[in-house]
């Protein structure tokens, strides 16, 4: 009986043996890799919505069971870029796992992804859907690959990250997955970390996949950028769909500065935007810096351009009560700004894309008011000292010195030349109307206008000259000033130079 026994067992165990072997040489059989390619095409087929060619496939059994391919592409009729495509993957698991339709590693390199066109289609995919045997994947880690979101507009520029490592935790299309990623923003060139949840993949709108997390942007160089210098560091929380996706967050830039001065100066930032993903447009709802120590608050948009690299940003700017300082360090080369005061501001603000430095490319136009002002030449001061001097009809008081100074008007920037066509400038006992330009590249000055004295041009001047000035002082009244004068102001920031436009000089209205 027992001899009867061993036998049936060892007959049972040789059949398990050969059922064994035989399932681990049919899975090493051309038949299984073809088998496992037209299952894997037809459901990456379903989920992508597209067509899917490997250019080589393989299988193996030990010490794991692992497909392996090459050159993964899934592409849509009418579009010339596949969604996605891979330079090498490999996919593992036990036999078990393999029967379950399931793979606790996936391993990808040189992955890119394109999010397209094809809003309105997700409801004709739901339907496709419904029979779809879903395939359950563990690690699925991502090195060396792109992502890439074409816009709409065929004549706008595609947004292009470098994916440097992406990892994803038991993932599957049907549902939301938790992410890891290292990314690499192109300009200015830094390292994002982010992670959070992805999914479920919305198979017939990829734009509609819905996204959430939080990232790090790590120490953005923004030399990249022409016409700018400097570090950025920023950090927020994201969530929406790839089409719109709701952002806030914080940035810092401790060496901020544009390259026509050289001066770095502190920045930070809070914002709250909308970033559409499959534009790469930005929808800045509210921006709160502060620059030195000068607030500024924003809104607008940074929008591609069509047939341009680059995009264009455009902002409604305000500044309340600002140190005017902060914002003379970013424009001119000086070891001191040469004016201080305190600042109002409301700009439109447009700087597009292009080879020029940013002073060059940014137009701007808006009114400004500034208090306070005080010159730090001691050559344009002594001239501010001795313009209050003279028209408070006191030439001689040198204790009318130091004299704050008051502007104001309305403003517009275009190619590099800042033009103030209304410009009032006043200190005490004189007020000067100009119009005028002057140059970002030179600090060249270049204005013409009226000055208005409280006191008649008599007492403008001491002794014997007062005297003889007397019997023309009528000639120099008009409009309620003591004395009116054209006046021309050249020579630069540092260097002006003022004077009277004799050609004028007895011209009337």
């Amino acid at each position: 009986m027992r001899a009867r026994l061993r036998r049936i067992a060892i007959g049972v165990l040789v059949a398990m043996v050969l059922l064994v072997g035989s399932g681990f040489a049919l899975l090493n059989t051309e038949w299984a890799s073809r088998r496992v390619a037209r299952e894997v095409g037809a459901y990456l087929e379903s989920r992508f919505d597209g067509q899917v060619k490997v250019e080589a496939l393989s299988m193996s059994l030990f010490p794991r069971v692992a497909v392996t391919g090459t050159q993964l592409r899934v592409s849509r009729e009418g579009e010339a870029s596949p969604m996605p495509e891979i330079a090498r993957f490999e996919v593992s698991g036990t036999p078990l796992e393999l029967l379950r339709r399931a793979f606790s590693r996936v391993d990808i390199d040189g992955l890119q992804i394109y999010i397209t066109r094809g809003r309105g289609q997700a409801k004709k995919m739901g339907r496709n859907l419904r029979n779809v045997r879903e395939i359950r994947f563990g690690d699925i880690r991502v090195r060396n690959g792109r992502l890439i979101i074409l816009p709409d507009n065929p004549e706008k520029l595609p947004l292009e990250f470098g994916l440097e490592e992406i990892t994803l935790k038991d993932f599957s299309f049907d549902r939301s997955t938790a992410f890891a990623a290292r990314l690499v923003n192109p300009k200015p060139r830094a390292l994002i970390q982010t992670e959070g949840r992805f999914g479920p993949w919305a198979s017939g709108s990829p734009r509609s996949t819905p996204v959430s997390g939080v990232y790090l942007f790590h120490d953005g160089e923004l030399d990249a950028i022409k016409g700018l210098g400097g570090h950025l560091t920023s950090s927020g929380k994201f969530g929406g769909a790839l089409d719109q996706l709701a952002v806030e967050g914080t940035t810092t830039s401790r060496d901020f500065q544009l390259d026509l001065a050289g001066q770095p100066m502190p920045l930070r930032t809070t914002y709250k935007a909308t970033v559409d993903g499959t534009r790469g447009d930005v929808l800045l709802d509210d921006v709160d810096a502060t620059l030195g120590e000068s607030r500024i608050r924003a809104h607008g948009s940074v929008s591609s351009t069509p047939g341009a690299k680059g995009r264009t940003v455009r902002l409604n700017v305000t500044m309340k009560d600002a140190r005017f300082e902060d914002l003379l360090r970013l424009a001119v080369k000086s070891d001191e700004p040469p004016m201080s005061g305190r600042l109002d501001i409301e700009t439109a603000f447009e700087l597009p894309p292009g080879p020029d430095d940013v002073p060059i490319r940014l137009a701007l136009q808006g009114r400004f008011a500034i208090r306070q002002g005080r010159f730090a030449s001691d050559t344009a001061q002594n001239k501010i000292d001795e313009l209050s001097r003279r028209g408070r009809g006191e030439p001689g008081n040198a204790e009318v010195s130091n004299v704050i100074s008051a502007f104001g008007g309305t403003f517009a920037l275009r190619d590099g030349i800042l033009r103030l066509p209304g410009l009032r400038f006043s200190v005490q006992g004189a007020r000067v109307d100009l119009g005028g330009r002057y140059s970002l590249r030179d600090q060249g000055l270049d204005f013409a206008g009226a000055l208005r004295l409280d006191a008649p041009v008599s007492q403008t001047v001491t002794g014997f000259k007062s005297i003889l000035l007397k019997p023309i002082d009528p000639l120099f009244r008009r409009n309620g000033a003591g004395t009116h004068l054209p006046i021309r102001i050249s020579g630069t920031v540092n260097q002006p130079s003022f004077g009277v436009d004799t050609k004028k000089v007895f011209a009337r209205d």
